[in-house]
């Protein structure tokens, strides 16, 4: 897909102007979507992807497009987690953009200062990197902009808005609107309705006594394939689902994470 337009005669930056491709649409991608989605307790999350991948087959749409999604339950839930296994298993890029801390304002909306380098705003950067148009954004901490700072956001979402982004670093207008968003929010109330209009709520849930184990198998594969140790995690998987289940009910699921990459640091590397 071809996503920028330069407006300069040196054309887009970082090859942009080359087509980048879209991807988790295909049959494997959607079968491995299906089959290893899990969060068996999340119904509401694995209607909305089921209801995607379904699209996909039935549009034919070799990539995968998930609608605006909204991701609402308290801290801890599990919200990133959520969007990293999707990514992981369509074989997207992702990443995360933090409102919470000001440079995530800097990472949307660059300015440059004195001899810094100007760089594309995160989405933007995501696809040149990844080479890829579809990438999944995280975005965390959105309570923290103000309301005229989330209309300036809703126009990255908006698709006629969204289709001419005007990047000047990247000296082109780019094509967002294949840009899978997922947007973490504690607090409704906090949203601009303008914002609010655009993302598809979705309501997450704590596992529960039943289905905790599996979300510690969940969290575990994650944190054993960044750290790349899946190979070497087969003969110790027991012991490192009993250490976790023992710590997990009273923990986030950012805390799990970290257990286990703890856990496996200390026995697979």
């Amino acid at each position: 897909m071809l996503v920028a337009e330069g407006f300069t005669a040196a054309g887009p930056c970082l090859g942009l102007g080359l087509p980048l491709s879209l991807r988790g649409g295909d049959d494997e991608a959607l079968a491995t979507l299906s089959a290893g989605l899990g969060f068996a307790w999340q119904h509401e999350l694995r209607r909305v992807i089921e209801a995607a991948i379904a699209r996909t087959k039935s549009e034919r749409t070799p990539w995968l497009k998930l609608p605006p999604l909204l991701l609402l339950g308290e801290p801890g839930v599990g919200r990133t987690h959520v969007a990293r296994r999707i990514a992981h298993l369509a074989s997207l890029p992702h990443v995360s953009l933090d409102f919470s801390d000001p440079a995530g304002v800097q990472q949307l909306w660059p300015q440059v200062c004195g001899p810094d380098l100007l760089l594309p705003s995160l989405p933007v950067l995501a696809m040149a990197l990844g080479g890829c148009a579809n990438p999944i954004v995280s975005v965390v901490g959105i309570e923290c902009l103000e309301v005229a700072t989330q209309h300036r956001f809703a126009a990255f979402i908006e698709p006629g808005s969204a289709a001419r982004h005007v990047d000047y670093a990247a000296a082109s207008t780019v094509d967002l609107t294949q840009v899978n968003w997922m947007v973490q929010c504690s607090d409704v109330s906090a949203l601009a309705p303008k914002l609010l209009q655009l993302l598809r709520p979705v309501e997450l849930h704590r596992p529960d006594v039943q289905t905790l184990p599996l979300h510690v198998v969940e969290v575990l594969a994650e944190a054993a394939i960044d750290l790349g140790v899946v190979e070497r995690l087969q003969h110790q998987a027991g012991d490192a689902l009993a250490d976790l289940c023992q710590v997990a009910a009273r923990r986030s699921t950012a805390e799990i994470y970290e257990h286990a990459r703890r856990w496996l640091q200390t026995h697979c590397q």
